[in-house]
């Protein structure tokens, strides 16, 4: 088992209350499996260590540390336009 945290505490609190009670239960059995399985089916590797998943319109952006078995997650957004061209911004 992976343990799942957030890379910014404040930021993931922030991003999971603006969405609606139904994405909040997709994302919540999202982060659940990952915990499972880091790199499930429909994972997208965005750089080395770094990937994003789908939940719903929602997009969970995180970071695979293997060697201490660690996810950050680094943001959960809704897709825009800007989601996949500013990624980096949520690991600084």
């Amino acid at each position: 088992m992976y343990s799942v945290k957030p890379k910014n505490a404040n930021r993931f609190r922030r991003d999971f209350a603006n969405l609606t009670q139904p994405e909040r239960e997709k994302v919540r059995l999202v982060l659940e499996g990952l915990a499972v399985n880091p790199r499930p089916p429909g994972c997208i590797c965005l750089e080395k260590n770094y990937y994003r998943v789908r939940a719903g319109n929602v997009r969970i952006l995180y970071q695979i540390f293997d060697a201490e078995r660690t996810i950050l997650v680094g943001a959960v957004v809704r897709r825009d336009e800007k989601t996949y061209r500013e990624w980096r911004k949520y690991f600084r």
